[in-house]
């Protein structure tokens, strides 16, 4: 007996199953036969590789961006840095520690555009009030 039959919730897994792993497989494979020299003879020709996106993220010839230079450690020490000295960014490097004055100033730059440049600065700016509010309280006391 077929499990799968008697229970449709089984039915629609092992079908949702079999679909990933058939997308999955045209992602990270390419349909193509080939013969010595890479000559394929069903096209007649000598196919260029498929484009995956896997193959876009492994590939070799792939330059690796500046973000991924960075340890979560130097991030952490950047973000810290930059809150502490703003742009001096020769103190920020000195903070980071093994990074140089114009890695800093160039990771900046990426960094600002990113998504998390935005909630660090609303960290900030909250903290910045906060800060304030309480030198105003101790002004009236």
């Amino acid at each position: 007996p077929n499990p799968s039959a008697s229970h449709p919730s089984l039915s629609l897994a092992a079908s949702s199953l079999t679909s990933y792993l058939r997308l999955s497989r045209s992602l990270t494979s390419t349909s193509a036969t080939l013969g010595p020299y890479g000559y394929a003879y069903n096209s007649g020709c000598h196919p260029l590789e498929r484009v995956s996106g896997l193959g876009l993220l492994t590939t070799p010839l792939r330059s690796p961006s500046l973000v991924e230079g960075w340890s979560p450690r130097e991030v952490a020490a950047f973000e810290t840095s930059m809150s502490v000295y703003g742009k001096q960014f020769h103190l920020v490097s000195k903070a980071v520690e093994s990074k140089t004055s114009r890695e800093c100033v160039c990771f900046y730059y990426v960094w600002k555009k990113g998504g998390h440049y935005k909630s660090w600065k609303k960290g900030f700016e909250d903290l910045v009030e906060d800060d304030e509010e309480e030198k105003g309280f101790e002004d009236l006391v």
